[in-house]
């Protein structure tokens, strides 16, 4: 796959995160199965677990908090679009702590886009 470039859109507050969805989508959702069927087809199906809406996430909550004052303050913040150029993929291995609230990765590999395999 060619190295391309999608529209950040403006982030979002939801009650656990801060999220921008992408635009235009089928590149990104074209990668991310990509990765996933090559992950899965290595390291077993367990290896990746998350299908969904393809998204940015810049931030994660881990107590209360007003998501109508985050979303205010995340408005301000312009310009609300941005291009990402995307060149390559990095596999990680996640864990997340409920303990100590902390999510953390390490990168395993990264794989160039456009590079023949």
């Amino acid at each position: 796959m060619a190295p391309f470039t999608v529209m950040i859109r403006s982030v979002l507050s939801y009650a656990s995160s801060a999220i921008a969805d992408t635009h235009p989508d089928h590149q990104i959702a074209d990668l991310h199965t990509a990765a996933r069927n090559g992950t899965r087809a290595t390291l077993g199906d367990g290896a990746c677990q998350y299908v969904g809406i393809q998204h940015l996430t810049t931030a994660y909550a881990y107590a209360e908090a007003d998501s109508g004052a985050a979303q205010r303050l995340l408005r301000r913040v312009r310009s609300g679009h941005a291009p990402l150029h995307i060149n390559a993929v990095h596999l990680v291995d996640v864990a997340a702590d409920p303990q100590a609230k902390t999510i953390t990765w390490e990168t395993v590999t990264r794989v160039p886009l456009g590079t023949a395999l």
